[in-house]
């Protein structure tokens, strides 16, 4: 039940900083930003409300289910405090960019340029940190027929996806901090889902000898 405090926390806090910031919200609140943090759409501050609150009480509700249901449930006892840490950290970069639109719909002019990638950044960091302590599940880390296929598939992917997020996470912040461009993002972001896929299918093709 302890692991449960935090991640409460989080919701119950957030919802108290919309209740009390609802009376003096603007009637449409800001609620995507483009590449480039200018805003591209506006929802009602309702709409806004059950859309950020929504989002972090299902995120909550799928990691405290995910152990339950897993057809791997036992392996989550190898990484219970890695697997809370994650989720944790997950709740924390919601609730930052939660409160990011609570402040937007108050009238604050905020970098959100700079704000956006730097948080996605940070989780990808986090991630990539953790990534080598995950063990083989079906909902959470790599996963693909390759990586599913083998525990030693699996470990070695995971060792290199943490070096590709951690990586990919530098640059993000980077390019939020530094504006290198808003085309860069996309790429990191496709080598960094892709590029464990293709390391785990060479892994496989190596461990089953076809490469021959």
């Amino acid at each position: 039940m302890k692991k449960h405090i935090f991640p409460l926390s989080i919701i119950i806090i957030n919802l108290l900083v919309w209740v009390f910031a609802y009376p003096h919200m603007s009637d449409q609140v800001p609620i995507h930003w483009s590449s480039s943090g200018e805003v591209d759409r506006y929802a009602s501050k309702m709409e806004a409300m059950l859309t950020a609150m929504g989002l972090i009480i299902v995120v909550y509700a799928l990691m405290a289910v995910t152990p339950k249901i897993d057809p791997r449930k036992k392996n989550y006892r190898l990484f219970s405090k890695t697997y809370d840490i994650l989720v944790n950290a997950m709740m924390v970069i919601f609730s930052l960019i939660n409160l990011l639109m609570v402040l937007s719909g108050l009238g604050y002019d905020l970098p959100t340029r700079s704000i956006a990638p730097v948080l996605v950044g940070a989780l990808l960091i986090v991630i990539g940190n953790y990534l080598p302590r995950v063990r083989p599940n079906f909902f959470m880390g790599i996963k693909n027929p390759w990586t599913l296929s083998s525990d030693e598939i699996w470990k070695k992917t995971h060792r290199f996806g943490a070096k590709v997020f951690t990586v990919a996470g530098i640059f993000i912040i980077a390019d939020g901090l530094f504006a290198i461009g808003p085309s860069v993002i996309l790429p990191i972001i496709l080598i960094t889902v892709f590029a464990p896929y293709v390391y785990s299918y060479m892994l496989f093709r190596k461990e089953n000898g076809m490469n021959r």
